[in-house]
């Protein structure tokens, strides 16, 4: 019993730690005047759920990942993750933006 309810805290460690991680790798992608972008205009960031193993991709403005940030928002891929303490805000083909409940 003990070793499950260890195994759960590491996960849940590794998963907080994945999420800085990709959090810090597209504040970095997002920070530049011009970011580099795709011939629409989005930039291609991580997503930023609490699965360890996640390598996921989404593209979104760079705009829009901005005010996320200011508004403490995390970006996930739509049809990826589901969270019942989330709530989607916006859903555009695998672009998601979530609020927290």
């Amino acid at each position: 019993m003990a070793t499950s309810a260890n195994e759960r805290v590491d996960a849940e460690q590794e998963g907080a730690s994945h999420r800085e991680t990709q959090r810090t790798a597209n504040r970095r992608a997002t920070a530049m005047e011009k970011p580099k972008t795709d011939a629409q205009g989005l930039v291609e960031l991580g997503c930023e759920c609490l699965q360890f193993d996640c390598e996921r991709m989404v593209k979104v403005p760079p705009d829009v990942y901005r005010r996320m940030l200011d508004a403490d928002q995390y970006l996930l891929q739509a049809g990826h993750h589901a969270f019942t303490r989330y709530r989607t805000i916006i859903s555009v083909g695998l672009m998601r933006i979530e609020e927290r409940g």
